[in-house]
């Protein structure tokens, strides 16, 4: 749980962010019941003050110290859409766009953790390790984001099919 002065604070300090999202879908509900108040619940994941602020961040799960799944799309929703488990939408001022969320599974992902010059994007030169998506997200409605599937995968440059 941070505030908007929080993520101006940690541009200003030239700080990075590595942020879990899924407690916005899966707990936020009940860190409002249990724990924090509803009003500090839903601003879990300030996503959208961190992207105004011009903050670099990744997504991440706490998988297996928490039980949210390791599962980059469904972070990319919960990112994009913000919506609790009962179907609200938390904090919708603090939703971001597909493309930002993608940068944040990917290339923004891998400059925190200062491999950004070898994978994180495909380019000449860089790692070919990647995954290989049945449908492209920046094409598909964003609430349907998550049930994108995996066609496969590409290590080194060799594919290996998800069916394979």
């Amino acid at each position: 749980i941070s505030t908007p002065d929080q993520a101006r604070r940690l541009k200003a300090l030239g700080g990075l962010a590595s942020v879990n999202d899924y407690f916005v879908h899966y707990r936020s509900l009940i860190h409002a019941e249990q724990g924090f108040g509803p009003d500090r619940a839903e601003a879990t994941a300030r996503l959208g003050s961190l992207e105004r602020e011009g903050v670099v961040f990744a997504l991440h799960s706490d998988f297996s110290l928490v039980l949210t799944p390791i599962h980059p799309l469904t972070a990319v929703w919960i990112a994009v859409n913000r919506v609790a488990l009962d179907g609200t939408v938390q904090a919708p001022g603090e939703r971001i766009g597909v493309d930002r969320a993608m940068r944040a599974i990917t290339i923004d992902a891998a400059h925190i953790l200062s491999r950004d010059h070898e994978l994180g994007s495909i380019e000449a030169g860089k790692l070919a390790d990647f995954t290989i998506l049945e449908d492209d997200p920046y094409d598909v409605d964003p609430t349907n984001i998550r049930d994108i599937c995996v066609w496969g995968t590409m290590l080194a440059g060799k594919v290996f099919p998800a069916d394979g």
